[in-house]
């Protein structure tokens, strides 16, 4: 009895501990419980906000596009737009089509001159784009950008908000005789375009939006559409990607009753509980355990969220740090095998840029599916981030073991996928590391697995690859060597060098061809051949060939304005460039920029690069040919064209391959060849300019078989821009 009054005063003292700690906890917990409220208010509004923006994107998309459509009529007809009599009944026909358009409008050189329906608004017929200064700046852009422009909010008469899409109409385009025509718009009324949207339905449901856009030049927020409410301030918000831009849609709920009636009622609920423990704490002694088993079941669900990848359900890259080591160190003591394969999926950005995010989720969610019904129960398939994933293979006998698990894994992702009726086909490329004999530690087995990703992907993908020891040294110089050239552009280490080219008979230079060349800071003058495939495979030949191309013709400009003679300089084009829809339009905007005739330049090409795409390769040297310039067949003889393909083509000049010319006093062959190139050529109208001259022999048979130009080190190497202008001067 006295033992148990001497612990009174402690069981009151604990009492009131007990107290204190379950109004915190329950304070806590209420807190958690309202952050779990905000979470889900949070996804639920996410999925909202995504679906309604695909709903408005596809909507707007289509609308806008009825501009584009109107702009193709016009061009298509061309000089004889006073003939379009029935541009009310296309209007109509397009209208019926594509739902959301008040009206269609035509405006030859910025004056609206034509209104589909007229009813209505007859106060915008001649209005001039140009002269009204809420119009003018934006048709500026859009001319001067050659794209679609949007205008808005704009307020109707008839009451609702609309928005004007208006596309620049171009005469001719894409040819030299390219003029501006006008502006065909649309006036798109959102209030009807919004209408089948579940926007005012959620209103009702007491969720708000705002529908907007930031004006690129000012950068001022425009509202298109708002719920009668502002926003709460739980919003989520979703980018819509439009051809004249990106809006966006924001969704709320205000919930901050609910959470205020749950921060009473837990803070209640956490008192009353308080109380009842704290006063039963004497009569249940058991109760503390109870707690302790309650926190414990918490911390644990916490942990199993913490270790989830919430889309897939897949154990997450926190998982992977925490738990690998441990099955490392078993796998060690009991001298087992294991590997673990590091992949991703090929070209998946593609998917999220193109289709959207949503489509991505589903498929990366099917993926996850599909891994983990491979693995075996001792596997674990990890979500690594994004569309990466890691399998450990626990215990495996060999590398075939390791390699026949790849093979699955390539053949189960590349296995079609359905979805929305459309079919998506997946590769994805492997790299494996094995375990012990390519690291003991998740840092050197995560690199090198990744390293044997990197060589995967180098090698074209759709495939797998084992570490070896010789891929760190190679990946590494790799990355420097891509450093490198990435910084060469920065800090103007390239530099042209010229190589003259010569007349065979009169024996006088008449052009040269610019050849590129890196001026390494260390390593010294690098040519071509040692980085321009490594400028292919990174992408970075666009931005080079663009160099070469700008520095050629201002090379151009210098040299007429030191008063030196006229030359033909011919600059080489990559199998990239003749991919470039864009690169007439580059080249002319150069010509002018530089203020250099067009009949002063040439490019050449290789047989290889031209037989990628020929028909997307001739009508772009056409373009480039229709300017003046001359057009020239590099290293002919080497690919698998004919000169018979020649006649198809529009070119200029043809210049033979130097192996057919180094052993031409020795090899009858290679005469024969040569002079049946030279004589077809010119049956075709087509000059020829052999490459390689080295001797005299070589020069003097080359003008007997009537070859027309010449060059090589028999001349000339390449030289500097400074030692090229200080030769002779041309007679």
């Amino acid at each position: 009895m006295i033992k148990t009054e001497l612990k009174q005063p402690s069981a009151i003292f604990i009492a009131c501990a007990i107290f204190f700690a379950i109004i915190f906890f329950g304070l806590y917990w209420t807190y958690s419980s309202n952050q779990a409220i905000i979470k889900e208010q949070k996804l639920l509004l996410n999925g909202l906000s995504k679906t309604q923006a695909s709903t408005i994107e596809r909507r707007l998309s289509i609308a806008f596009t009825s501009t584009q459509l109107l702009a193709a009529e016009i061009e298509h007809h061309g000089d004889s737009f006073n003939d379009f009599d029935d541009f009310d009944g296309y209007s109509k026909n397009l209208m019926s089509f594509i739902e959301g358009i008040s009206s269609l409008q035509l405006a030859p050189n910025g004056i609206i001159e034509k209104i589909s329906p007229l009813k209505g608004n007859e106060s915008a017929i001649g209005l001039d784009i140009f002269a009204d200064p809420k119009y003018r700046e934006a048709a500026l852009q859009a001319i001067e950008k050659h794209k679609m422009i949007a205008i808005g909010p704009v307020p109707l008469v008839q009451g609702g908000t609309a928005v004007i899409g208006r596309s620049p109409v171009y005469l001719y385009r894409g040819t030299q005789r390219e003029v501006f025509w006008g502006f065909a718009s649309a006036i798109i009324s959102l209030d009807e375009l919004l209408q089948p949207t579940r926007l005012k339905e959620l209103e009702r449901d007491g969720y708000q939006y705002t529908l907007t856009r930031v004006h690129l030049d000012t950068g001022q927020k425009l509202t298109f559409a708002q719920s009668s409410k502002p926003l709460s301030n739980i919003v989520s918000t979703t980018n819509i990607h439009l051809p004249i831009g990106t809006w966006e849609i924001s969704i709320s709920r205000d919930i901050s009753n609910r959470l205020t009636s749950n921060l009473i009622s837990g803070s209640i609920l956490s008192l009353i509980a308080a109380l009842a423990i704290s006063i039963g704490f004497y009569a249940i002694a058991i109760q503390p355990l109870r707690l302790h088993t309650l926190v414990k079941e918490k911390t644990q669900e916490l942990q199993r969220l913490a270790y989830n990848d919430p889309l897939t359900k897949l154990p997450n890259r926190r998982y992977l740090n925490d738990q690998l080591p441990a099955l490392l160190r078993s796998n060690k003591k009991r001298h087992q095998i294991s590997a673990f394969i590091y992949f991703d999926l090929d070209n998946f950005k593609r998917i999220n840029d193109t289709i959207g995010h949503d489509v991505g989720d589903k498929v990366l969610e099917i993926v996850a599916q599909r891994l983990d019904s491979l693995r075996s129960e001792s596997d674990k398939v990890v979500r690594l981030g994004g569309d990466e994933f890691g399998i450990y293979l626990s215990n495996i006998e060999n590398k075939q073991g390791a390699k026949e698990h790849a093979e699955r894994v390539l053949a189960y992702i590349h296995s079609p996928i359905n979805l929305d009726s459309k079919e998506f086909i997946l590769s994805t490329s492997l790299g494996i590391a094995m375990i012990p004999e390519h690291g003991d530690t998740l840092v050197s087995i995560m690199q090198n697995a990744d390293m044997a990703l990197y060589q995967a992907k180098q090698r074209g993908k759709n495939q797998s690859v084992f570490y070896s020891h010789d891929m760190k040294t190679t990946t590494l110089d790799l990355v420097e060597a891509e450093e490198d050239l990435t910084k060469a552009l920065q800090n103007d280490e390239f530099e042209l060098y010229y190589q003259p080219q010569f007349d065979l008979k009169t024996k006088h230079v008449f052009g040269a061809e610019a050849l590129i060349r890196w001026n390494h800071p260390t390593k010294g003058l690098i040519f071509p051949d040692q980085f321009i495939q490594l400028a292919e495979n990174t992408g970075q030949i666009i931005r080079i060939g663009h160099w070469v191309l700008e520095n050629g013709i201002s090379y151009l400009a210098r040299r007429r304005e030191q008063g030196l003679p006229y030359i033909l300089l011919h600059v080489n084009l990559s199998s990239q460039q003749l991919s470039d829809p864009h690169l007439a339009t580059v080249v002319k905007a150069l010509l002018y920029k530089y203020q250099v005739p067009a009949e002063w330049l040439g490019v050449e090409v290789t047989e290889t690069s031209l037989l990628e795409d020929v028909s997307l390769a001739k009508v772009l040297l056409q373009s480039l040919k229709d300017m003046g310039i001359c057009v020239a067949i590099d290293d002919f003889g080497t690919g698998y064209s004919s000169l018979g393909q020649l006649k198809n083509l529009p070119v200029s000049l043809l210049k033979i391959d130097r192996s057919f010319v180094m052993d031409l006093e020795r090899d009858q062959a290679d005469r024969k060849i040569v002079e049946a190139i030279i004589a077809m050529a010119h049956k075709l109208g087509i000059k020829v300019l052999a490459e390689g001259i080295e001797t005299k022999e070589q020069w003097d048979m080359l003008a007997s078989f009537q070859c027309d130009f010449g060059q090589g080190y028999y001349i000339s190497r390449a030289i500097p821009e400074k030692d090229f202008n200080a030769a002779p001067p041309i007679q």
